[in-house]
Order: C-alpha cells, then sequence, then structure tokens
C-alpha cells in the first residue's frame, strides 16, 4: 500500500475507531490549509468547518462504523469506497451509505474531496448523525 493510501486507511482509523488524537490534528495532518471538499450542488466545506464536522461526529454519534476498502492510487489521485453505518436520530433506524470518495493531494496534503454520486456526502453525514 503506498504512502498516500496508508495514510487515509490510518486517518479514519484514528478519526473514528481508536479516536487517538484531536479532530483538529486529525484533519490537519492530511487536509491542506486551502481544502475544497465538495458537497451537494455547487456547495463546498473548506477544513475549518471540517474540523468543526469531526469534532461532532465524536461527540455526538457512537454507534456508527466507518470503513474504507477498496484504495486505488492514480498520480496525485487516491480513491476509495467509504461506508458509514449507524443509527439516524430522526427516524431510529439503520442507515448504511456507501460512496466512492476521491482525494486529490498536492504533495502530502488532500487539497480537494469528491464522490462519484455526491448526494452520497449528504447521506453518509445523515447516517452518522448529523445534519448540514
Amino acid at each position: 500500500m503506498s504512502d498516500r493510501r496508508a495514510r487515509i486507511a490510518a486517518y479514519f482509523t484514528r478519526q473514528y475507531d481508536t479516536k487517538e488524537g484531536t479532530a483538529q490534528d486529525n484533519v490537519e495532518s492530511l487536509f491542506g490549509e486551502g481544502l475544497v471538499f465538495h458537497l451537494t450542488g455547487d456547495r463546498t466545506m473548506g477544513r475549518h468547518a471540517l474540523v468543526a464536522l469531526c469534532q461532532l461526529l465524536r461527540r455526538t454519534r457512537h454507534d456508527r462504523v466507518t470503513t474504507v476498502t477498496e484504495l486505488t492510487e492514480d498520480g496525485d489521485q487516491v480513491s476509495f469506497v467509504l461506508v458509514i453505518r449507524g443509527t439516524d436520530p430522526a427516524t431510529q433506524h439503520e442507515v448504511a451509505v456507501s460512496t466512492r470518495t476521491t482525494y486529490r493531494f498536492e504533495d502530502d496534503q488532500v487539497v480537494e474531496v469528491w464522490q462519484d454520486d455526491p448526494a452520497q456526502v449528504e447521506q453518509a453525514v445523515r447516517a452518522a448523525g448529523v445534519r448540514l
């Protein structure tokens, strides 16, 4: 596994499984200051908003399971399947969302994030118990 793929896998483990380090330290160790995280439509989220979202996820959802599989690398892009399972607090139904996610790197920092189906981002976040 390349260093970039290993860093992504380790990030998700630290951020959501072992909760090692702070959410802010984990985000800042992987994502560049000028991060553009594409949401639905023409909406985006920057690194500061991602830190806030990750902090909220850590505080609010303890039944969530996050899995990263099928990591592939092509030049500056690393793609993987992100699966999030959890209980939607609004409906109390179990929700599972799977989305192919791509991170674009500049040097050792992720500067852009998008999904094959951008609507899956918001469903994934809702599955984790957060409304954007």
